[in-house]
């Protein structure tokens, strides 16, 4: 675990710095010493937090005493806002305001103190996503040689997945004797991770049996149905997944999309049943408690879905990254935040007589400035992730490129090594007849290095100064040029035979790689078309029948006398509900707006969830894709339909 990215490290040492006076230690009595027992703390330990309970408690109350300061100024805001408008503050949004300043603290605070134990949830269900990987190892490395304990050594030393861990756990304990062997070990570890995969143990015990099969064609048959067990497995598990889907996904759709823009356009014709509605409530209700619910269903659906193939890690001193100055950049987002928002803040403060207040006012006819503030939040985020994840989008494309290619050349240099020719003639070759591909490059590197500085095959792929492979991030790749390294050394024929049969091995892994995406991408493509083109287009349209609707009623208002009307009487009900007082509908473009904003953010990450699982970086470049597009869209929408509707309403 690293202390400096991890964020619960960061509220932890924000919280000691600057929140100690807290002091939850007389805290830890009843009910909190119940919560923080014996079982959490092996829980931090097991997940690597390097936390007391103290500390996790701190961190709690700090989260919860930020988030209600931060919501006691929006209330106080509010409050100034109804007295400088000379309004009653009514019960509705004062009942919104004290509910949600108490309980979204409180949220918050049990969200952290309960994250170590949720962690050890997804820990385990996203280390079933390791199974194919490290089946992958065993089986390569039996495939080339039949040593069971080796076998083992190397899948933990290659591969750097969360199921390693207990597999290096697992031979420490062989090592200090708590198990008679390699086989009961094995024997041990896969009973201990059948009660989560059932196809993961039947693989293991296929792969141990394979060492006591006397013939070779045997052996290899054995093996090869213990591979076909476990990705067989991992695609029946993800194909379940994938059905159980559509009714969250039905959910989200309906609650977070069509529900809450079909109420706004009710909104005006809310006095009908003598509701008066104000902007801060539908602030809170779009901007606050949607959002809030959405994250909550969002984060357990996502929770639940089993990890398959984990994505490549990019370590921050690769040469496309390390000259990557994230403050500087921070800096620069935050200034196009601030320009973007300037039309909107000049048209507040300037005086209606300037010449600039009048062509900002022209403006704000045809689209309310009000949009600014979301085009600030999306302009300022997308180039921000931009320019930061942009290079580990495509070092990433890379190396998934090169796995598509890698399977391929491994056929070719199989083929060139089984002809007696020498590995750096081999590589050679590979390179000539590959020509144009990234892997092409790769190889004729080694061969270089092979030729010219007339070092050995380790060193020519592996040397931290020189070698071929010093920036080439695939796991995958690195762990079969290290089975050939060390099977060349044995027989130049066999270590041919073994290629040839790694590479149709590789070819099996991306195919159910593939089957995988095909099965999950119609699911998240349509969620991704919904936040950046469908929501904001229908959330464009609303506003301007909601902007039609207002006009008209004020345009009857203005033709009557109010004060003759009875209370009782529906059009002094809709004037009062709906009146220019109580809600602008400029301020719906700025309500709604950052609620376009906000979806945004959740459908990217629960399609980012879905197809990648946990992946920042790719998360982070989605979301710089889509924010503007939304943005975009929603301005398109509301301009366009505006001119269609101020059409038909010069014609009531």
């Amino acid at each position: 675990m690293n202390e400096e990215d991890h964020w619960l490290y960061r509220i932890v040492w924000f919280s000691k710095r600057y929140c100690s006076f807290l002091r939850p230690d007389g805290a830890l009595k009843g009910t909190a010493k119940s919560f923080f027992d014996k079982e959490y703390l092996d829980t931090l330990q097991f997940c690597g937090f390097h936390l007391s309970a103290y500390e996790m408690l701190l961190a709690s109350y700090t989260i919860a005493f930020l988030s209600f300061l931060v919501l006691l100024s929006i209330d106080v805001a509010i409050i100034i806002l109804y007295v400088s408008m000379a309004l009653p503050l009514d019960g509705l949004t004062l009942f919104l305001m004290i509910c949600i300043t108490l309980i979204v603290p409180f949220l918050l605070m049990n969200l952290v103190a309960s994250y170590p134990k949720t962690y050890l949830k997804y820990a385990k269900i996203h280390s079933l996503g390791d199974i194919p990987e490290v089946l992958s190892y065993l089986v390569m490395y039996l495939k080339l040689v039949p040593n069971l304990e080796n076998s083992v050594k190397f899948a933990a030393m290659e591969s750097s997945t969360s199921l390693v861990h207990d597999l290096r756990k697992m031979l420490w304990d062989m090592e200090i004797r708590v198990y008679h062997g390699i086989t009961d070990a094995l024997t041990q570890f896969a009973n201990q991770w059948g009660r989560w995969s059932d196809h993961f143990k039947r693989s293991l015990h296929l792969i141990r049996s394979s060492i006591d099969e006397p013939e070779e064609a045997q052996r290899v048959m054995t093996l090869n149905k213990a591979l076909d067990v476990g990705l067989e497995g991992t695609r029946t598990v993800m194909n379940e997944f994938a059905q159980r889907l559509h009714q969250p996904t039905l959910v989200i759709y309906s609650i977070g999309i069509m529900i809450p823009l079909a109420i706004i356009a009710m909104l005006p014709a809310a006095g009908l049943i003598g509701m008066q509605i104000t902007i801060f409530q539908v602030f809170f209700l779009y901007d606050i408690i949607l959002p809030l619910v959405l994250f909550i269903y969002i984060r357990r659906i996502l929770l639940s879905r089993p990890a398959t193939f984990n994505p490549p890690k990019i370590p921050r001193n690769h040469p496309l990254l390390k000259d990557i100055n994230r403050k500087v950049h921070r800096t620069i987002a935050l200034l196009l935040f601030i320009l973007c928002m300037t039309p909107w803040l000049l048209i507040l403060v300037l005086p209606r007589s300037s010449m600039l207040y009048t062509f900002l006012s022209s403006v704000h006819s045809i689209i309310p400035l009000s949009i600014c503030l979301p085009w600030g939040i999306a302009v300022s985020i997308a180039y921000y992730t931009t320019v930061v994840f942009t290079p580990h989008k495509k070092i990433r494309d890379t190396i998934k490129h090169m796995e598509k290619e890698f399977s391929d050349a491994l056929y070719i240099i199989g083929n060139r090594i089984s002809e007696e020719k020498s590995p750096e003639e081999s590589f050679l070759y590979t390179a000539e007849t590959m020509k144009g591909s990234s892997i092409a490059e790769l190889f004729s590197h080694t061969s270089y290095n092979l030729t010219a500085l007339h070092t050995t095959i380790s060193d020519a792929l592996f040397n931290n100064e020189y070698g071929s492979l010093k920036h080439v991030y695939s796991e995958r790749i690195r762990a079969i040029m290290r089975l050939f390294v060390e099977g060349i050394k044995k027989s130049q024929r066999s270590v041919s035979i073994s290629i040839i049969r790694l590479a149709d091995h590789l070819k099996e892994l991306q195919e159910v790689e593939t089957r995988i995406k095909e099965n999950l991408s119609l699911l998240s493509s349509t969620l991704r078309s919904t936040a950046m083109i469908f929501a904001p287009m229908i959330a464009g349209v609303t506003l301007a029948i909601t902007q039609l609707i207002s006009n008209i009623i004020q345009k009857t208002t203005q033709s009557l006398d109010i004060s003759t009307l009875s209370d009782s009487s529906v059009m002094y009900g809709i004037t009062n509900s709906f009146s220019l007082e109580n809600i602008d509908p400029t301020y719906f473009v700025l309500v709604i707006g950052v609620y376009i904003i906000e979806l945004v953010f959740l459908l990217t990450r629960f399609t980012n969830g879905i197809d990648e699982g946990d992946d920042t970086a790719e998360f982070s470049f989605q979301l710089g894709r889509s924010l503007p597009v939304a943005v975009m869209v929603l301005t398109v929408s509301i301009i366009l339909s505006q001119m269609f509707l101020s059409s038909i309403a010069t014609r009531i």
